[in-house]
């Protein structure tokens, strides 16, 4: 599975689980850490778990590890790194705070 196709999964999974505000955006040249990031929410901290759970469970059936994971047992912002795409699954609130889409500014994003 290539990065695109690895991103493309992320956004059907998170779509299953009712994640909101989806963005993608391809930092592909604009990065030397990743190509992709995936930033999306959950209305709760228990959905941002549950969407966390389901990514790694449906990756894990294709053999796909994350590099790492943080924040899960805090559920405001899990940051789960797949190598070359990244995911950002926020609380609304904590999204709001830090604003990583300002930090994009600029990078053309998917909005799904």
């Amino acid at each position: 599975m290539n990065e695109q196709e690895k991103a493309k999964e992320l956004i059907r999974i998170v779509q299953d689980v009712k994640a909101e505000e989806i963005l993608l955006f391809d930092v592909n040249g604009h990065s030397s850490i990743t190509d992709y990031i995936l930033i999306c929410q959950g209305r709760s901290q228990g959905h941002v778990k549950g969407i966390a759970d389901r990514v790694q469970e449906e990756f894990r059936k294709i053999k796909i590890k994350p590099m790492s994971i943080e924040g899960y047992s805090e559920g405001s912002w899990i940051l789960m790194d797949y190598d070359h795409v990244i995911i950002h699954i926020f609380h609304p609130e904590t999204r709001a705070y830090y604003n990583l889409e300002g930090l994009h500014e600029g990078i053309a994003a998917e909005s799904f």
